[in-house]
């Protein structure tokens, strides 16, 4: 087929297979293979020149034929580094190239790149103005829901790629798999806006593999998040934590468990401020967001459970939402009575977790001392069981699992946070420092008094350390959801408030790695002012400011002597 000079071979679509839905690209001419390249040596291999560049355009040719897309309209076209003078530039001119369908508006951004080359010497990084520049330098794939979203300075093409009304882009590095060299960059542009580009970035890796051409190294499993250990050290610790998810679940009869660790950026976005790293879901939704996503470590006991556990692997959670969330933001543990009644927002999994009949769930910090990687162990309690009466037994058998496994430390179990709502009577059940006994909710009204003038002690007033009210007999109360605020970061967690002062300071402590004997709490009263909390009986106060029997909103800063 030729489009005003343009010539296309037309591809071959299978009759049978999934693949015959999708859309095939017509490719640019016919390249000849190359005499076969026997040099292993890096040094040797760039120095048969054009015939290494031959072979590359070669295999980039081979995959173009077999790739398919989603989108019908669509442009994929391969940059390549070529030295010109002292410099090296960056081109697709003379590159291999396949359109979806042969249009005026598609062939047009083809020849406007043809005429662009771009500067990737290592000595002019101030020169990345455009994104395969970027992607070759970086290494990391770059893309955007809608190429309206780049500033002019960011995407020299801009103007022309919005008239001929393209929007989704993908910028993917490809490296020789036998160099480890970056080869060049494979440009994907579509007249749709993409929210993810997750299917491109995994199929474009699939084939890739078939003509000895790589990806970026994290792509290798896009369940696994990367790690900095090596292979051998991350199997051991894979190893481990499943035999401590399988000991546990065996144990206590828990229809699933599952790890959580922070989602590594993988590749740059850019929006609407500017170009940032995204995580290795390459969805929209996770834009300026820290996540988390499933490592391989998991155990399906109940496979009534698989729906949710599949849906697991794909979905992100945002870090300190939902009970794995949590349990990570505080490095202790989360109970959840029951997910399916989360939002959706806190809790993205709801529906799955809905359909499989998954509520009760535990979560707790595990740190790994030899990888120094963090991670997040999360067991579903059986449908029948909603409430946390039987985590301290469950935790018992985490901590002789661990002590088995050697190289783990587990998260602060001292005070074990309750996602929902703490008036539920299914939810605030709290398991106490030892997770030896659980406290029940009580009434607190009627508990403590004191006069306003006996607690107005302003910020700036002598911050008396005194702990004679520690020593008070302790008094039946309920436990509430402490919220406190240090500088710009928040914690939440739930306390039974009889405890008294200091193991809250302690518990606070905790949270934001400072020591209780240098910190101190404050509550806004009534009349907006700071009121130090200096004993046991200053908490009541401090609950009723809140305006709720059920939480309590604190301020912690450092003491500076």
């Amino acid at each position: 087929m030729m489009s005003d000079k343009i010539i296309l071979e037309q591809p071959t679509v299978p009759s049978s297979g999934e693949s015959r839905y999708m859309t095939h690209l017509w490719v640019s001419g016919y390249v000849e293979p190359p005499e076969r390249l026997h040099h292993s040596d890096p040094s040797q291999l760039l120095a048969v020149g054009s015939l290494y560049h031959q072979e590359i355009t070669y295999k980039i040719r081979a995959a173009l034929k077999i790739l398919t897309f989603r989108e019908q309209h669509v442009l994929v076209q391969f940059w390549s580094p070529h030295d010109v003078g002292k410099h090296q530039m960056l081109t697709t001119k003379d590159q291999p190239f396949g359109l979806g369908v042969a249009s005026e508006k598609l062939c047009s951004y083809r020849k406007d790149s043809e005429r662009k080359a771009f500067l990737v010497d290592k000595d002019h990084e101030e020169d990345d103005v455009s994104p395969p520049a970027r992607v070759f330098r970086r290494g990391l794939p770059e893309w955007t829901s809608d190429i309206t979203k780049y500033e002019t300075k960011d995407f020299p093409q801009q103007d022309c790629a919005i008239r001929c009304k393209l929007h989704g882009y993908l910028a993917f590095p490809v490296f020789d798999s036998t160099t480890g060299l970056c080869v060049g960059v494979l440009e994907l542009l579509t007249f749709s806006k993409l929210k993810d580009v997750a299917y491109e970035v995994k199929h474009i890796h699939r084939v890739l593999k078939t003509v000895n051409l790589a990806s970026p190294q994290v792509f290798e499993a896009f369940d696994v998040p990367a790690s900095n250990v090596s292979n051998e050290r991350s199997n051991n610790e894979s190893d481990k934590i499943y035999d401590i998810l399988k000991r546990v679940c065996d144990t206590h009869r828990l229809p699933l468990a599952q790890t959580w660790t922070l989602s590594p950026f993988t590749c740059y976005f850019a929006h609407e401020n500017g170009i940032e790293k995204g995580c290795c879901s390459f969805d929209t939704r996770c834009v300026g967001k820290v996540c988390m996503s499933t490592a391989l470590p998991r155990y399906v006991l109940d496979m009534n459970t698989w729906t949710f556990f599949e849906a697991s692997k794909t979905c992100h959670l945002e870090k300190s939402r939902g009970v794995a969330g949590r349990a990570l933001s505080s490095r202790g543990s989360c109970f959840c009575g029951d997910v399916t009644k989360l939002d959706v927002e806190e809790y993205p999994l709801v529906h799955h977790a809905h359909i499989s009949r998954l509520t009760g769930c535990f979560a707790i910090f595990l740190h790994s001392i030899e990888g120094k990687n963090d991670f997040v162990l999360e067991f579903f309690l059986p449908s029948d069981i909603n409430d946390s009466r039987h985590v301290p037994d469950l935790v018992q058998t985490l901590k002789q699992s661990i002590e088995a496994a050697s190289g783990f430390e587990l998260g602060d179990g001292s005070a074990m946070e309750i996602v929902g709502s703490p008036t539920d009577s299914s939810l605030n059940e709290m398991v106490s420092s030892d997770l030896e006994s659980v406290v029940a909710d009580a009434d607190v009204a009627d508990q403590w008094s004191s006069t306003k003038e006996d607690r107005k002690r302003k910020r700036d007033s002598d911050t008396e350390q005194s702990t004679s009210g520690d020593s008070d007999t302790e008094q039946s109360t309920s436990t509430v959801m402490v919220n406190v605020t240090f500088n710009k970061s928040k914690t939440q967690f739930a306390f039974p408030l009889f405890r008294g002062l200091s193991k809250l300071k302690r518990k606070v402590a905790k949270r934001f790695k400072l020591e209780s004997q240098k910190l101190k709490l404050e509550y806004i009263d009534e009349e907006n002012d700071k009121i130090l909390i200096c004993r046991n009986d200053d908490l009541k106060p401090a609950l009723d400011a809140s305006g709720s029997n059920c939480s309590m909103n604190l301020i912690c800063s450092e003491i500076i002597y």
